[in-house]
């Protein structure tokens, strides 16, 4: 395991991927991140690419309800200056337990999860970062539902 720690995210309603939103959302959450086995070495100054995974659950809140999610995001990580920061990017699926909120529908429990983040290793064992995350069902459902952006802020402790 590299981390463990709390995420806070937002949404606005115009969204980089995607129509404009309904509602705004607010995400809670708990997000693992763990080592997979494949990683490349750039140089010896520190700076490699790694394989990660991203899991994590949590509420995502809109439209006057809340509902359960969970996301399992495989991770690829460009890291430098000996761990200091890293740059990554995933695709994964998320899982909620509610996919209605007011009047958004997201179409389905199944919905795709492509992120971005960028985090900070502040002092020995904390991390900070902040993550870029769109939410859609990517046409599964068939159906006009609406995706979602969250702007979120991550903290935690570093293994």
């Amino acid at each position: 395991m590299i981390s463990l720690g709390r995420r806070i995210g937002f949404s606005g309603k115009t969204p980089f991927l995607g129509k404009q939103q309904k509602n705004n959302f607010e995400l809670y959450d708990v997000a693992a991140i763990f080592r997979l086995p494949w990683m490349w070495r750039l140089n010896d100054r520190g700076w490699k690419v790694e394989t990660r995974l991203i899991t994590s659950a949590g509420a995502l809140v809109g439209g006057g309800n809340t509902g359960m999610m969970a996301t399992l995001v495989p991770d690829l990580a460009l890291s430098g200056w000996n761990g200091l920061v890293s740059l990554d990017a995933g695709v994964g699926p998320g899982f909620f337990s509610r996919y209605k909120f007011g009047t958004q529908d997201f179409g389905g429990p199944v919905q795709l999860v492509a992120t971005i983040g960028i985090g900070f290793n502040l002092w020995s064992h904390v991390y900070a970062g902040f993550r870029l995350h769109h939410f859609s069902d990517a046409g599964l459902y068939a159906s006009p539902a609406l995706g979602v952006d969250m702007y979120i802020v991550e903290f935690g402790y570093r293994f």
